[in-house]
C-alpha cells in the first residue's frame, strides 16, 4: 500500500488479497524493503499478469523489467498496459491485440430490469458463458465472486451477466457478457442507473459511443496485450467490459 500511494493508484487491500489469493505474487527488495511488485494469475489458457509497480525511489533500475521477465517463462501472458508501461512490455516481447478505454460517469432514471441478483445455482452457468466469451476458464475466480469475502457482486441476465463492485465512490462494472452491443446497453443502464458515480472499461465502439451519449467520459486507456500466444481466446464479440484490468 506504501507503493500505491506512491503511484497514486486506487487498489484496496481487499483486491490484493484477492488477486494474492488467485495466484503468486512476486516483490523486488533490496536492504531498505519492497522496491516493485507484479502478481500473476493463472489460468489454463494464459496467465493474467497485472500489479507492475515500482516505487518512484527506485525507478529507471530496470526493476519493473526484472520482475516480468521472471514470470514469462512459465507460458503465455496476458495483460493491460498503461501509455507509459506499453514500450516496456514490446521490448519484452508482447503484441498488442485491443484496447480498453475506461468510461466515467452517472446515470439516473430507472432501471431496465433485464437483470437480477445471481444466486450460487448460477455459478456453472456463469462459469460457461466466462469461458466461452472470454477464452479464459477461471473456476478460481468465480468461486471467490460467488464467496461470502467477495468484493463482486454478480448479476444474471438473459444469455449473458455482469458484475459490479465498490472502488471508493465508484461503481466498476465488469465483467461483461452479453449476446450483444444492445444488451450491453441495456445492463448496464439496468445496474447504473441511480447508482451514483460509474465506471466500465469497454472496447466495443457500439457502447462506447452509448455511453458518451449518456455524458459519460473517457478518462485513459489501457492496451490488451499478449506474450506468447497470436491472440486472446473466446468470443470477444460478446466479451464486454473484463473482470478488471488485473483479471483480464
Amino acid at each position: 500500500m506504501k507503493l500505491i500511494t506512491d503511484r497514486g493508484w486506487a487498489w484496496t487491500p481487499a483486491q490484493w488479497e484477492m488477486l494474492l489469493s488467485l495466484g503468486p505474487g512476486f516483490g523486488a527488495f533490496d536492504e531498505t524493503g519492497l522496491l516493485g511488485t507484479t502478481v500473476v494469475t493463472p489460468y489454463p489458457e494464459v496467465q493474467a499478469i497485472s500489479g507492475v509497480l515500482v516505487g518512484s525511489w527506485a525507478e529507471r533500475r530496470g526493476i519493473a523489467g526484472a520482475l516480468i521477465s521472471n514470470v514469462l517463462d512459465t507460458g503465455p501472458s496476458v495483460l493491460y498496459a498503461t501509455a507509459m508501461g506499453e514500450p516496456l512490455y514490446r521490448r519484452l516481447g508482447f503484441h498488442s491485440v485491443g484496447q480498453a478505454s475506461a468510461h466515467h460517469g452517472e446515470l439516473g432514471g430507472a432501471a431496465t430490469g433485464v437483470t437480477r441478483r445471481a444466486t450460487h445455482s448460477d455459478l456453472p452457468a456463469v462459469v460457461a458463458l466466462d469461458q466461452a466469451a472470454s477464452g479464459f476458464t477461471r473456476e478460481a475466480f468465480w468461486t471467490h465472486v460467488f464467496g461470502p469475502s467477495s468484493v463482486y457482486t454478480p448479476h444474471i441476465a438473459q444469455d449473458g451477466f455482469v458484475c459490479t463492485r465498490r472502488m471508493g465512490e465508484t461503481l466498476v462494472i465488469g465483467p461483461l457478457v452479453a449476446p450483444n452491443a444492445a444488451a450491453a446497453c441495456e445492463i448496464i443502464v439496468d445496474v447504473v442507473a441511480g447508482a451514483g458515480p460509474s465506471r466500465v472499461d469497454v472496447s466495443d465502439p457500439d457502447v462506447a459511443a452509448f455511453l458518451l451519449s449518456k455524458g459519460y467520459e473517457v478518462r485513459g486507456s489501457c492496451a490488451l496485450m499478449v506474450h506468447g500466444v497470436d491472440d486472446v481466446g473466446g468470443d470477444r464479440a460478446r466479451y464486454f467490459a473484463p473482470a478488471s484490468l488485473a483479471l483480464g
